[in-house]
């Protein structure tokens, strides 16, 4: 009986100190004065009120810095017209071969105040078609508002109305420190209702293959389940401290509304933009100056790399860019960016486009198996280049080839003589039914260089024996290199 009550005692104890921690959270600060701009941050987590007073103290001091977003422009749609092209005996009865239309447009949706200069964050997908974008603040007041840049791959934009006296702005957090299972609060107007204030946890960090951006977007979204609608976007998402961890963008949902499913654009990522819209009026990236790809199960299963390996592979490197400048050669497995474990395409490109032009960086390659490290000067990525992944190439058996001369190599527009080109393909074989083709040129199987027929032939035969061929090669239509996996059965 003295053992049980013990026990009781024991767990009582525990319970009650579990108690007095949650309940033992912060008071805010004193407010900043009225009549002078100052930041709206707010560090909780202490006082009496505990959880539930984190959450009013942070929306009471961060509201105000939150802004209403109303845009007005115009769209130009095209329809087909006259059915028979631009023959002008048809023409006369039904017009023109394509119609336009002016169609007037309207958004809203949020945005939050990050400097006593009056810069204002949102998405580009707010203001994209804007003649008149304007901006009412938490007092009520309306103000025209000037766009200083925006930029499609991150959805992100920077708007600007002239200072306010009193007029609170928010500071940004570090988002690469916020933890799943944290505590966050958005603010913004959804359908249109001003400063509506919802809570939620982080359900996830680095949501980069959402799709949401196309092909040319820098996805990289924290995940919350805190409600986001229509509206919300361009809003801030808030830590406990008060701080802007991430800007509201966009939620996955088939009836338009929340389903917990809300992503946010990370802080580290909108300061990094929003300084250059503010600084450049445009966004400046770094470019490294290759075509790469995942290094995929069954890329790594060629290589011979282990079931589990990640990395980003160099399918081609672009001539006159950075990489081609330095040690980085094709073929090799990019694994480390800096001092960061890389993992993905989505990953390497964002931390490349996050550097500033003109940087030395550490970078970590495998190369048959071993780690090298270099370092490469990074280059400016202009607006019509993007690095783009390698595309799927061709594949081997039942070919004919080659040797790549230096005769050859000219004709194809080569920088060198190396590879064997594809001279034929057998109907039906496993090369024909992945679609390689004449003209197909291969520098690789598996993780050696192709230099004659003969070593082509010694490498697959090799390679049959796993049950597929991994080959990097030249799609001879397209001019685009990629690695391939053919299936052998």
């Amino acid at each position: 009986m003295r053992k049980k009550r013990s026990l009781y005692f024991a767990v009582a104890i525990v319970i009650t100190g579990i108690v007095f921690f949650i309940l033992g959270m912060g008071s805010s600060p004193e407010r900043g004065k009225a009549d002078e701009a100052a930041p709206a941050t707010t560090i909780i987590i202490k006082d009496e009120g505990g959880f539930s007073n984190a959450i009013k103290e942070v929306s009471e001091a961060l509201a105000p810095t939150v802004v209403h977003i109303g845009v007005s422009g115009t769209v130009v749609q095209r329809s087909p017209g006259n059915p028979f092209g631009d023959d002008p005996f048809f023409r006369y009865f039904f017009g023109p071969e394509e119609r336009e239309r002016t169609i007037p447009v309207q958004a809203l949706g949020s945005g939050v105040i990050i400097s006593r200069d009056g810069y204002i964050i949102t998405n580009n997908h707010v203001v994209a078609n804007a003649d008149v974008i304007t901006v009412e603040l938490y007092d009520g007041s309306s103000h025209e508002a000037e766009l200083i840049g925006r930029d499609p791959n991150t959805d992100l934009a920077v708007v600007k109305i002239d200072p306010v006296p009193g007029m609170k702005y928010a500071v940004f957090g570090d988002s690469d420190n916020c933890s799943v299972g944290e505590w966050v609060i958005a603010i913004g107007s959804p359908r249109g209702l001003d400063w509506t204030v919802t809570a939620g946890i982080i359900s996830a960090k680095n949501r980069r293959n959402i799709g949401a951006l196309g092909p040319t977007g820098y996805e990289d979204f924290i995940q919350t389940d805190a409600s986001i609608n229509p509206g919300n976007s361009g809003g801030p998402l808030i830590n406990l401290e008060g701080k802007v961890i991430g800007i509201n963008s966009l939620i996955v949902s088939g009836s338009r509304g929340s389903e917990g499913l809300g992503f946010a654009i990370p802080s580290n990522m909108a300061k990094t933009i929003s300084d250059s819209l503010i600084k450049h009026g445009k966004v400046v990236r770094g470019y490294l100056g290759v075509n790469i790809q995942d290094v995929t199960p069954e890329i790594a299963k060629g290589l011979k790399l282990g079931k589990n390996f990640k990395g980003v592979i160099i399918a081609d490197i672009l001539p006159g860019g950075p990489a081609s400048k330095g040690e980085i050669e094709q073929g090799d497995i990019i694994i480390a960016y800096r001092g960061e474990k890389i993992e993905s395409v989505a990953q390497l490109r964002n931390v490349v486009a996050e550097t500033a032009p003109g940087t030395m960086v550490d970078v970590t390659v495998l190369r048959d198996k071993k780690e090298i490290r270099m370092t490469v000067q990074i280059g400016e990525l202009e607006k019509k280049v993007e690095e783009v992944k390698a595309p799927a190439g061709g594949d081997l058996l039942g070919l004919s080839v080659e040797k790549v001369t230096p005769e050859i190599a000219r004709r194809v527009g080569l920088r060198s003589a190396t590879g064997v080109i594809v001279t034929g393909v057998e109907p039906e074989s496993p090369a024909a039914i992945v679609g390689l083709a004449k003209g197909d040129i291969i520098f690789r199987v598996g993780g050696r260089k192709v230099s004659s027929p003969r070593e082509f032939s010694s490498l697959v035969e090799e390679a049959v024996k796993e049950g597929e061929v991994l080959m990097l090669l030249r799609d001879g239509k397209t001019g685009r290199v990629g690695y391939l996996v053919v299936p052998i059965e």
